[in-house]
């Protein structure tokens, strides 16, 4: 209406200007001049009203289309639940939209971090999406780029709804009772386990409403939702102490291995990570819970108590057959340490390498290349002629060019490729054995057909040596070769003195009736006197972190492996101490830690945050482009962490 009015006056106007025009040209000029004159000045002025009156018409519009967008903005943001905030340079909240009014959340002129220090990350680029609780709503809350303006959706149905299918997950797990099919126990003991241990862990999981199942005396099955597993989890696993302390007081040798597993409605592929994980716990030497979601990582909780011998001859043969026929379908073997083989890693590869050989194969042990510690390799050396004449020692180079689809590689004394002397072999092999007896690491980087690992075996040479009498009967073990076999027990069982059974002192009693002389073996493990004195460097350094707990670190100075090694062992021995660390660069320029322990603190649990490996007693760490102060460092933490844990007599992660 506005319109038309606007465009009839208009035209009045012209009009009248239009008569105005003729009667000044007409006074004063002839019509041959006028007409021509009033045609163009019409013309003019039409021209310009056209022009105008589309101007006013598009003005007119877009303030149309404009207050149809406000009133259909706003209603846009009251129905997707979404409110604004502008602010200023210094954060300060210059508008909020009537989303935060209704809710009665009026923060205007004050600082956004004063209000939700939650999102400083955003503010600060650091973060583009952030979700914030306020009065028990949900928001998701996104920051414009390049503008000081968050937008606020409310999010609280949907944050719920994923709350709950998150909490209704299942999850699956499996209990076994470790040891209990592989120690001969008398009917008081079974009677105690059965009446003093399995009924308490039986309430333990009624009183957080699982489902258990009994598969086996020593195995039961447990399903649960997330939000469940989530408490037993807060509650740290404490039935392993429970467990722990009752087997104690029985004198029974029992413990719990646990394997949860989450991430999936699939049943069959949660029981296959819980089968996994449950042996992946007790190959790292039991009383433990290992927990995984599918596609994620292995984490362990546990673990405070070092591997107990199992006295099974029955898995021995079955091992011994099954690596007897890997043997028999291969074309050759190569046999591979770790990098610096010490004296066991030698005796296990030495021993393998005659079962091998007992079976009319062809068989080459990796050991030219990757180092050796000086000891071992200067007994190598001493005995080079005997042990030359039966054996074929190589590098890695030719080992990869030996390699074919039906070689058979066996690692001996480690199951990581990273640590490997070998490492180009194993990967392009596709017959592999591993054959070890440290704590199996979750982050497994080798692919192979078989896993012997017993983490509660002395050695990887009484785990070699276990399996001789189950092959052929004509393996000759030379005296040299018996005393290189005696060495590689005697040094990782510290002269016998942990880590020993019933089985290890078999297998010396066997190595002694092949010729191995304790008294050689002795003078073999001698060192020079430097050493010793490098040695007493190192354990000068020890400064107490603890009450109980040695560091000795040395940023300057480069030290053999097994120097830091033997160092660590004095320190450890000194009046309570329960565990001593070693942190120096090696003499390949890498930052290492080598850490002992009585028993009562678990060095290799420690380590392994480190991304390091070994026993409950011996573990070690090398970085190649470390730094003894960084290392220093991480281990204040982690030792922190570990005794906080152990404080509360709580299963820490590890």
């Amino acid at each position: 209406m506005k319109r038309k009015t606007f465009i009839t006056a208009l035209t009045a106007v012209t009009i009248i200007s239009v008569i105005l025009v003729l009667v000044v040209l007409g006074l004063f000029f002839s019509m041959d001049i006028i007409l021509p004159a009033i045609i163009a000045f019409v013309f003019i002025l039409l021209l310009a009203l056209v022009f105008y009156s589309q101007d006013i018409i598009k003005n007119e519009s877009n303030r149309q289309i404009e207050s149809q967008l406000e009133l259909s903005y706003k209603e846009v943001l009251s129905h997707g639940d979404i409110g604004i905030i502008v602010y200023d340079e210094n954060y300060e909240i210059n508008f909020m939209s009537d989303f935060f009014m209704k809710r009665n959340m009026n923060h205007l002129g004050e600082k956004i971090l004063n209000w939700l220090p939650e999102l400083q990350d955003m503010l600060k680029n650091e973060a583009r999406n952030k979700i914030v609780i306020i009065n028990d709503e949900k928001f998701s809350v996104r920051k414009i780029n390049n503008a000081f303006v968050l937008t606020f959706k409310n999010i609280t149905r949907e944050y719920d709804l994923d709350r709950k299918l998150d909490d209704d997950e299942p999850v699956l797990g499996l209990l076994s009772y470790d040891n209990y099919d592989e120690v001969d126990m008398s009917e008081d003991e079974l009677a105690y386990v059965n009446t003093n241990i399995k009924v308490p862990v039986i309430d333990y999981f009624r009183n957080f409403n699982v489902v258990y199942k009994t598969l086996k005396n020593s195995r039961m099955l447990l399903l649960m939702n997330h939000l469940t597993f989530e408490k037993i989890r807060d509650d740290r696993f404490s039935i392993l102490n429970k467990v722990r302390k009752l087997a104690k007081e029985g004198d029974v040798d029992v413990t719990l291995s646990m394997a949860f597993a989450g991430g999936s409605d699939d049943y069959d592929e949660l029981d296959s990570i819980a089968e996994e994980l449950l042996e992946l716990a007790q190959t790292r030497g039991g009383d433990q819970v290992a927990v995984r979601r599918a596609g994620g990582d292995a984490t362990f909780f546990g673990g405070t108590t070092e591997a107990r011998e199992k006295q099974s001859k029955t898995k021995v043969r079955v091992t011994a057959n099954a690596i007897k026929d890997l043997i028999v379908k291969s074309s050759n073997v190569i046999i591979v340490g770790h990098k610096d083989m010490d004296a066991d890693c030698v005796a296990s590869a030495l021993c393998m390498s005659n079962i091998v050989m007992s079976l009319n194969k062809n068989c080459y042990i990796v050991s030219l290349s990757g180092g050796m510690e000086a000891m071992i390799a200067d007994v190598v050396n001493k005995y080079r002629e005997v042990l030359e004449n039966k054996h074929h020692f190589i590098t890695e180079a030719d080992g990869v060019n030996l390699l074919n689809d039906d070689s058979l590689v066996i690692m001996v004394d480690h199951h990581m490729a990273s640590q490997s002397n070998g490492a180009s072999i194993l990967k392009q092999a596709k017959r592999i054995i591993i054959l070890d007896h440290h704590r199996r690491r979750a982050d497994l980087d080798v692919v192979a057909l078989m896993l012997y690992i017993e983490a509660a075996a002395s050695s990887a040479t009484e785990l070699s040596y276990e399996l001789v009498p189950y092959f052929s009967k004509n393996i000759e073990i030379t005296n040299e070769e018996a005393n290189i076999l005696y060495l590689g027990i005697m040094i990782d069982t510290d002269h016998f003195r942990v880590r020993t059974g019933a089985r290890t002192f078999d297998v010396v009693k066997q190595l002694r009736r092949a010729g191995a002389d304790p008294l050689v073996c002795d003078t073999l493990s001698q060192e020079p006197y430097e050493n010793v004195l490098e040695r007493s460097r190192i354990i000068n350094a020890g400064k107490l972190y603890r009450n109980d707990v040695i560091i000795a670190a040395l940023p300057e100075g480069n030290f053999p492996r097994s120097i830091a090694s033997q160092a660590a062992d004095a320190l450890v021995k000194a009046k309570g101490i329960q565990a001593a660390f070693v942190i120096c660069y090696s003499d390949k320029n890498e930052a290492i830690i080598s850490a002992r322990s009585r028993g009562n603190v678990n060095v290799q649990v420690i380590l392994e945050k480190m991304h390091g490996g070994g026993h409950m007693t011996a573990a070690g760490l090398q970085v190649a482009d470390g730094s003894v102060a960084k290392l220093q460092a991480d281990l204040s933490k982690y030792l922190d962490e570990y005794f906080e844990g152990e404080n509360h007599e709580s299963n820490t992660a590890d």
